[in-house]
């Protein structure tokens, strides 16, 4: 009986120490827990202030270069229309509404006769082809003197002059001399007296023909 009693006390009190060590198991099991547990959080803070220090402490990153100014396209500006001009329109006329003049009667009387037309005017008689004889256009026809020297030595002949007279009716030029029968040698003095002649002679403005005959027995 009494072993029963001592076997007894010592199962119980094998279970108590059982009991104990499962209890410092556990304590020391939780207590590690709870310092892994903290020493892992200070090492997660650490780290993360070591981590937060190096980012820090780093200089930060050049700016980004700017953009490239924007480049605006110059659109040019279309040119005003030019305004076209508008049409002449003429202002309208009204015509006057007021009465026409009543019209006179014409009268029945007959017209006084017209006189007959006058005949034409002759045609201008043509003009002449070459110089007009002087005897029927020019008046004061003097007889030019006989040359002395051509009358001591007995020359005679025919002379045909043609002259001009000037619009002033004075005598103007001698255009050309025709000598028959008389030398050449006395030519010029026939010449001279038949000018001295044609200064007194009254003629129209015109070209005119005239020959003088020089004998000793009969008029020039």
């Amino acid at each position: 009986m009494a072993n029963t009693a001592y076997g007894y006390g010592q199962g119980r009190a094998g279970g108590r120490r059982a009991t104990g060590l499962v209890g410092v198991v556990v304590f020391h099991v939780l207590l590690i827990y709870a310092l892994i547990s903290g020493l892992a959080q200070d090492a997660v803070k650490k780290i993360q202030q070591k981590v937060e220090v190096s980012i820090i402490s780093e200089p930060p990153p050049p700016p980004p270069p700017p953009p490239p100014p924007k480049v605006e396209k110059v659109i040019p500006k279309a040119a005003p229309p030019v305004p076209q001009p508008k049409a002449y329109v003429p202002p309208v006329e009204h015509p006057n509404n007021a009465p026409a003049p009543t019209a006179i009667a014409a009268t029945t009387s007959d017209p006084a006769p017209q006189p007959p037309a006058p005949p034409p005017a002759p045609a201008p008689a043509p003009a002449p082809s070459g110089p007009l004889s002087a005897k029927g256009n020019c008046t004061h026809l003097e007889n030019p003197e006989y040359p002395g020297k051509a009358m001591e030595d007995g020359i005679e002949g025919l002379v045909s002059v043609v002259f001009t007279f000037g619009s002033n009716g004075k005598f103007s030029a001698i255009d050309s001399m025709n000598f028959k029968g008389i030398p050449a040698s006395y030519r010029s003095q026939f010449k001279s007296e038949i000018t001295k002649a044609l200064q007194g002679y009254a003629c129209p403005a015109g070209s005119f023909v005239y020959e003088y005959n020089f004998h000793m027995n009969s008029d020039s």
